[in-house]
């Protein structure tokens, strides 16, 4: 028998106990994306287990051919019982989470992480949209940098962070039906989670917007189940006062939820947050003030803050304020257009007429299908009496959001021109488009 040298026996010890990793997750009907997701992440792992809650396509024998081990489990409304689920299959000493429409970045090395004495990773998630300007919970959207061929037609991103890579343990499980993380866990356990240094690209922001109004119904559901099951828990009331108001605008519940989560803990800055941007849209500007004062600057989720407390202001009158908060916001965001707009309609009404025009020209040039941005050129320019300008805005708007009172807002304009022929077409053009509407159909009969 052959001795083996110092440095081979040093090598054979080393892969011997290098820590293995696994790949856990659920799925349901993902044959179009689960091989995209297996595909990123293959060379990195030597155990897939894939919990399979009903699919009716191809989803499990994709799977099975990356060599995944797949579990055929019950779906009871319940995301985190899901997930424990595929986690008691797993054998390997770190799991890494993913869901079938996610990928792992290509620039991920994580042997380094996972020799590392932590015992838990937050990873960043970068969820495309199909907008060039948003948020998506407390966080504003970033511009694409088009490095992922997916996602190469998504003009934005925002990023979130999960822990989506722990070392296995029977102590280190998901909990809450839905919106479920390990964190709590980690937490209770008093174990260390450190940042990842790679990222997951999510594409599920990319689907059409009536599955994104379906899943946002669901999740509504099990949310107000959530809360009864776990009615102590101040971030399930965020997140169901949340869910509550972007489903419904139902203002009134979703503050409740909020003030509940502050109840519950009265530092919860997301609850603070949340309720300052429902106080700003139903007009309460200083009492959103107020609350959005409650959180600390470097909490994440600061330039969220910043752009409603500009809006604040501005809505206050307090203009000046106002831009020195929209230029913030703006830098921060590298130009959002949406802020860059807001800054420029605030400066023309502070009388910085070329600074703001110059800034809301650019805004729409950099997202012309943006109806609030060609708005806001609207009304600077009639805020200047240049009416003219306005009527071509108007116009635009109307082809960008056509809707009956865009065409009677861009008739109302030419009608201020003394131009009643034009009014007249862009009123029977609207009812081309909306001929029931009754607005509609009396202003062309005073016009006539």
């Amino acid at each position: 028998m052959h001795s083996q040298t110092p440095e081979r026996e040093e090598h054979w010890l080393s892969v011997r106990t290098m820590p293995t990793l696994g790949l856990s997750m659920i799925a349901k009907n993902e044959a179009h994306a689960l091989p995209f997701c297996l595909g990123s992440v293959k060379h990195l792992v030597s155990q897939i287990v894939v919990a399979d809650t009903g699919s009716s396509d191809d989803t499990a024998e994709i799977a099975r051919s990356f060599g995944a081990t797949v579990i055929s489990i019950p779906w009871n409304n319940h995301f985190a019982e899901a997930r424990n689920a595929a986690l008691q299959a797993m054998e390997t000493d770190w799991v890494l989470v993913l869901d079938p429409d996610e990928e792992i970045d290509k620039s991920a090395a994580l042997p380094k992480l996972l020799a590392a004495d932590a015992a838990a990773y937050l990873v960043p998630i970068r969820n495309y949209v199909p907008t060039p300007t948003g948020r998506g919970w407390d966080r504003m959207t970033e511009p694409n940098d088009r490095s992922h061929p997916r996602a190469k037609d998504a003009p934005a991103y925002f990023v979130h962070e999960n822990c989506r890579l722990f070392r296995r343990s029977p102590e280190i499980y998901f909990t809450g039906r839905v919106h479920e993380l390990v964190e709590q866990r980690l937490s209770a356990l008093h174990l260390t989670i450190a940042r990842a240094n790679f990222f997951i690209h999510h594409f599920g922001q990319l689907v059409g917007e009536e599955k994104r109004s379906q899943k946002a119904l669901s999740y509504l559901n099990l949310l107000r189940l959530k809360v009864r099951e776990l009615s102590d828990d101040p971030l399930a009331w965020v997140q169901l006062g949340l869910q509550e108001y972007e489903c419904s605008r139902n203002a009134e519940e979703a503050l409740r939820c909020f003030n509940e989560a502050i109840r519950l803990e009265p530092r919860i800055p997301e609850a603070w947050t949340f309720r300052g941007m429902v106080l700003l849209n139903t007009g309460k500007c200083q009492e959103a003030l107020e609350a959005l004062g409650r959180v600390e600057s470097s909490v994440p989720g600061k330039i969220l803050r910043i752009h409603l407390r500009a809006d604040a202001l501005h809505n206050l009158g307090r203009l000046e304020e106002s831009r020195t908060a929209y230029r913030e916001a703006v830098r921060l965001t590298h130009n959002d257009p949406v802020l860059l707009s807001k800054l420029g309609y605030t400066e023309v009404k502070l009388g910085y007429v070329q600074q703001g025009f110059e800034k809301l020209g650019r805004a729409s040039h950099s997202a012309p299908g943006l109806a609030e941005i060609r708005e806001r050129l609207m009304k600077a320019c009639i805020v200047l009496d240049r009416l003219p300008e306005a009527a071509e805005h108007a116009e635009q708007l109307a082809r960008i959001d056509p809707h009956p009172r865009s065409f009677l807002r861009a008739a109302g304009v030419r009608m201020h021109l003394k131009q009643k022929e034009k009014a007249a077409e862009l009123i029977e053009q609207g009812l081309q488009m909306f001929p029931t509407s009754a607005d509609l159909q009396q202003a062309l009969s005073e016009l006539v």
